[in-house]
Order: structure tokens, then C-alpha cells, then sequence
């Protein structure tokens, strides 16, 4: 396990230390991304305050996040079920495979059969 680096990072004059695991170079593009949406947001209307900004930002994040995981969510039920019909599929294969190789055995009996009455 990587250990904790202390990354200073700066977000619209604000500059607070981050201790993390993450690459010096991951945390400092995540900072990126939120200074971008704190300024959009900023932009947007002058009477939003840099913590109206914050929470706006966080709000909208969080709101990702959450459609993210029932995504994800989604997706694994679909899986799921992919991978039970899969099984299902399967047990079927192997089913008709033997009731062929019985037929084949029976088709082969029949014709010794038919040989040996001709």
C-alpha cells in the first residue's frame, strides 16, 4: 500500500494541504476540475458567495456520484442476470449434447440392427 503524500493544492486563492494516497499528479487534477466548477459557478451570478460556490459544486459532485452508483447498480443486476442466463443456457447445451450422443448411440444400434436382418 502506497503511503500518505501531503499535496499543497490552491482552489480560487484558497490553499489547503491534502494528505492522500492518490498520485501528487491525480490530486492536483481533481482540484483543477473543482476550481473550474467553483468559478463557473461564480460566473454564473454575482451575487454567489465563494461558499454558495463551494456548496453548489459539492451539491452537483454528490448528485453525480449517487446517479453513478444506482449506474452501477444497474448494471450489476444486469450482469447478474446475463450470468444466470448464461448458466441456464449452458445446462441446456450440455443437456442436448447428451440426449445427441444417446440418439447417435441409438442410431448407431438401429442400423447393426437393420444390417444384421438384411
Amino acid at each position: 500500500m502506497a503511503g500518505q503524500n501531503k499535496i499543497r493544492v490552491e482552489i480560487c486563492g484558497s490553499r489547503y494541504v491534502v494528505s492522500s494516497t492518490e498520485s501528487v499528479e491525480y490530486v492536483k487534477r481533481l482540484t483543477k476540475i473543482i476550481e473550474e466548477k467553483v468559478k463557473k459557478i461564480l460566473d454564473s451570478s454575482p451575487s454567489v458567495t465563494i461558499n454558495d460556490a463551494y456548496f453548489l459544486s459539492l451539491l452537483s459532485y454528490v448528485d453525480l456520484y449517487e446517479k453513478s452508483e444506482q449506474n452501477a447498480d444497474h448494471i450489476r443486476g444486469q450482469l447478474t442476470e446475463y450470468l444466470e442466463d448464461s448458466t441456464k443456457a449452458k445446462l441446456q447445451l450440455d443437456e442436448l449434447r447428451r440426449e445427441n450422443e444417446k440418439l447417435k448411440r441409438e442410431i448407431s444400434i438401429l442400423r447393426q440392427n437393420i444390417g444384421r436382418d438384411h
